[in-house]
């Protein structure tokens, strides 16, 4: 009899059966070596032959993935939606453990297949369906999920325990800018080309280039990218300004391996990973990177309505910064606090242009007399107004480094739900420590710019004094430069709340270095 064609793929001539073939290894490795899967297919062919199964080329499923996981297999998924189909007749799979290390995601499978009517046959452990043979597949299925776990449990204790010892954990190739210094790779060397690329791009982005524009001026001049390519993202450009590694803080053991979040972990000897940048400009891109997203005007139809937009207002109940938002019923602009669930209060605004003129009027104030802010950064001259903050970030950093690591023992040692509980504390503690490390580098910004600033008095007087000059031919942008120089901030509250706002400046023109606060007792209302 002839094939015959049907919604459900070619029908083979009566009496025999159509075979679908699984095959798969765990990486890319197994498969380079030949454990692999080329061996795997070519028994599932030899077993299907003998047995007068015929295999369509579209029914042969070849997957590198781990066998611990059912539903994140591509192909897997492919194959079980052509056995719901029943496409084909009989799945043949190597072995138990190639079509899955888990017993109860091994079931499953089962379980669909004969649901389906499709017998699920192994090459190398044939089985029967009665009671036993369906034990012993639960059994083996079982035992390989343990040897796997095994396997897993000893990769990450060389691994930490490497991290230990004081080596970086390599990957297939060294962070961007950097060589292995040996064979053992165990720490860095500075790259001699890629490490000056790093160091340009600190210093373009501490200059205040945008990331866009850095990747596009990389681009143009034809500098390959971290992976070998020709055209920058700014993505890539981020990834490489946000990575601590590059002030030489080098850890081990970082949690999901987030780049951001390199300074938690566990400390590698100093040298380990050279210096690209110093931590002075790393602060500053930081905050550069910051205030780039607060100010963000994709996202706004008419940037240049509200002066304020993107954190220079801010709800004085909650801390958040005010959205600028367009009232549907009169086109005016407002502030809003839109934040619930916070502090009492919040959820309040305030007329847009009403603010923006009293924080402009009170710009203008500094700028025309500069002696003013020369004679408070005289008086403060003695003292580092952010050394006590940066002194209680340390201490607390220290409380919680020190209890994350007394867990991490005491994980080892449970299992089982002890285990989760000490393991959600532990991400609880990973939190609170990515944001006081986030904090204490904030804070080193501001002491920076506090030490620069007491050999920069008359530059900062000069600078007021230029500025004062043209203040009525300033453009919008312009506008928005002399607030971030001066560290201008309006901090606003409800009607019922004396002051209704309050101005602050924040002077000199890099960074926060004292606090100069102007009160406005107006009740200016949204």
């Amino acid at each position: 009899m002839a094939a015959q064609k049907s919604k459900r793929g070619t029908q083979p001539e009566s009496g025999t059966k159509r075979a679908a073939i699984y095959v798969r290894v765990s990486s890319k490795g197994q498969e380079e070596e030949g454990t692999s899967l080329g061996t795997q297919e070519a028994a599932c062919r030899k077993y299907a032959s003998e047995r007068g199964y015929v295999v369509d080329e579209e029914h042969v499923y070849r997957e590198v993935h781990t066998g611990t996981e059912l539903w994140e297999r591509p192909q897997l998924a492919r194959m079980r939606e052509v056995v719901r189909r029943r496409e084909v007749d009989v799945l043949v799979a190597f072995a138990i453990d190639r079509l899955s290390r888990d017993p109860v995601h091994l079931g499953v499978l089962i379980n669909e297949a004969d649901h389906a009517k499709v017998p699920v046959e192994f090459v190398s452990e044939p089985l029967d369906d009665s009671p036993e043979g369906q034990l012993i597949r639960f059994v083996r299925g079982y035992a390989a999920k343990i040897e796997h776990e095994k396997i897993k449990e000893r990769s990450i204790r060389g691994r930490r325990a490497r991290v230990e010892a004081g080596k970086l954990l390599h990957g297939p190739r060294p962070r961007y800018g950097y060589v292995w210094t040996d064979a053992t790779k165990a720490t860095y060397r500075p790259h001699p080309t890629n490490s000056r690329i790093v160091q340009r791009i600190f210093a373009s982005a501490a200059a205040g280039a945008t990331l866009r524009g850095i990747a596009a001026e990389l681009a143009a001049e034809g500098v390959p990218t971290p992976a070998g390519g020709p055209r920058w993202q700014h993505v890539t450009v981020r990834c490489i300004l946000v990575d601590p590694l590059y002030v030489g803080r080098a850890v081990g053991w970082r949690p999901n391996g987030n780049p951001e979040r390199s300074d938690a972990g566990i400390p590698l000897p100093a040298g380990t990973v050279p210096a690209l940048t110093d931590e002075v400009t790393f602060a500053r891109v930081q905050e550069r990177l910051r205030l780039n997203r607060q100010q963000a005007a994709r996202n706004n139809p008419n940037p240049t309505a509200t002066l304020l937009r993107g954190g220079y207002a801010r709800c004085g109940y909650c801390g958040w910064s005010m959205i600028a938002r367009r009232r549907a019923d009169s086109g005016s602009y407002v502030y809003w606090c839109g934040q619930s669930g916070k502090l009492q209060g919040c959820r309040h605004s305030i007329a847009a242009p009403l603010l923006d003129a009293d924080v402009w009027a009170h710009v203008e104030a500094l700028l025309t007399h500069p002696e003013r802010v020369a004679i408070e950064l005289e008086r403060m001259q003695q003292e580092d107004p952010s050394t006590a903050d940066l002194e209680a970030v340390e201490g607390s950093l220290t409380a919680v480094v020190r209890q994350q690591r007394n867990l991490v023992e005491n994980l080892a040692h449970v299992n089982g739900t002890a285990g989760a509980v000490i393991a959600e504390k532990i991400n609880t503690l990973e939190n609170q420590r990515a944001q006081l490390t986030a904090e204490r580098e904030s804070i080193f910004g501001r002491s920076q710019a506090w030490s620069r600033a007491q050999e920069r008095l008359g530059d900062l007087q000069a600078w007021c004094a230029a500025m004062a000059k043209s203040l009525g031919t300033l453009t919008y942008q312009e506008k928005r430069l002399a607030l971030d120089a001066l560290g201008v901030q309006a901090k606003v509250w409800r009607t019922d709340h004396e002051p209704r706002y309050e101005i602050r400046a924040s002077i000199p023109l890099e960074g926060v270095i004292v606090e100069r606060s102007t009160r406005s007792p107006c009740p200016g209302r949204a």
